[in-house]
């Protein structure tokens, strides 16, 4: 008989048997600062419980009913608590914890980086709004009704780079919520707000064969402080679209892989020498030197050549209308070269290589591609 009134009791403390819609029952969620958490029964199907443990779209959870992640009644409760939590704290989990517990785990990385939770969303979004305005309510509540609330400290609560349980703190965050809402604003705007190509234009040295340096790296590696000056001219409008001023750090990453690619460039370019192509037009030569002087003022062609001696055709097609029976096009053909030239520009290490191409625009030569990445080497 002992045996089998032990079975029942089990079978009462674990799973929530025998509940109905609405009963209230304790689910094991580790949230709210809590493991245990208040929940309610919204739905029993089968052999199977849809619970509620609070009121955002994604605080429900459908669990067979006999789940050790379910308990009756007040049976929830950790087997690690060694010391009880006061009443204050009792009530603080009650009331406080439900309500706060994202607004305080939104904003805490900004308190106390330790903090790893996720970030508060996009500055002023309604979530965003709606963080910083219980954060409000919650700085009220610690300084009336919770006055002297303190971090539960039993073992098996407070952990590692979690929020959780840590009242303390939560009541701090709220009160200085103004001041850390500002460094949330800042955190969350290097995020969303890049360097435009810049960052795709140090992958594109580092990635390629030779290292090409495209002319904004250029900028950045030797002309550092004109294009610091241009670069946070351009991001001003970006982050003050997040009420913030551009960071004292915005530039700094870019700068740093700039001053690695800067070191690969300068070791291994004295070991390059450029192979001049075999073929020469002196109408196309004039064209490219008249096109770089005035993308690099003050730059020296040393050596130029032509990939082709003739000019290569390029048919391309352009839709015009359809019938029942056919697609037209209008055929349209050009005419290009392509090739390389050896560059002395001012404020750079050696020499570079840049390809170029022109095209045929009637029987005008015209660039069509001249300037941009070039790949540093001897002047020879």
């Amino acid at each position: 008989m002992k045996t089998l009134v032990i079975g029942v009791f089990l079978a009462c403390a674990a799973g929530v048997y025998a509940q109905a819609v609405g009963d209230e029952v304790r689910y094991q969620c580790f949230c709210f600062g809590q493991e245990w958490v208040k929940a309610t029964v919204e739905r029993v199907d089968g052999n199977n419980v849809r619970v509620r443990f609070g009121n955002m779209d994604n605080q429900v959870v459908t669990l067979p009913k006999n789940s050790p992640k379910l308990r009756l009644g007040n049976a929830g409760r950790n087997p690690l608590e060694s010391v009880p939590p006061d009443n204050l704290q009792k009530a603080f989990m009650d009331e406080a914890a439900p309500r706060f517990s994202y607004a305080v785990s939104a904003f805490a990385p900004y308190y106390d980086p330790q903090f790893n939770n996720a970030g508060g969303g996009v500055p002023d979004s309604d979530i965003w709004r709606r963080s910083v305005g219980e954060l409000a309510e919650l700085d009220s509540l610690c300084k009336t009704r919770y006055r002297g609330i303190t971090d539960y400290r039993s073992p098996g609560y407070i952990r590692a780079g979690s929020v959780d349980y840590r009242f303390g703190v939560w009541c701090e965050i709220a009160s200085n919520r103004a001041e850390i809402e500002k460094k949330a604003r800042v955190g969350v705007a290097k995020t969303l707000v890049n360097l435009g190509y810049t960052d795709e234009n140090l992958r594109f040295g580092f990635n390629e064969p030779d290292n090409p340096v495209r002319w904004e790296t250029q900028q950045l590696i030797w002309d550092r402080d004109k294009w610091r000056t241009e670069k946070i001219a351009w991001l001003r409008p970006k982050f003050a679209a997040y009420k913030v001023d551009v960071p004292s750090d915005a530039t700094a990453a870019a700068e740093a892989k700039a001053d690695e690619l800067k070191e690969i460039v300068l070791r291994d370019a004295p070991g390059r020498s450029y192979k001049q192509p075999p073929y020469r037009d002196a109408s196309v030569e004039a064209v490219v030197r008249s096109a770089l002087a005035k993308e690099y003022p003050g730059a020296q062609v040393l050596k130029i050549g032509l990939d082709y001696r003739t000019w290569v055709q390029r048919k391309s097609l352009d839709y015009v209308a359809s019938d029942d029976l056919f697609r037209y096009y209008k055929v349209s053909y050009n005419s290009y070269k392509r090739g390389t030239v050896l560059l002395r520009i001012p404020n750079r290490p050696l020499c570079q290589m840049q390809d170029f191409v022109v095209g045929l625009s009637g029987s005008k030569v015209v660039p069509a591609g001249v300037g941009g990445s070039g790949v540093f080497m001897k002047c020879e």
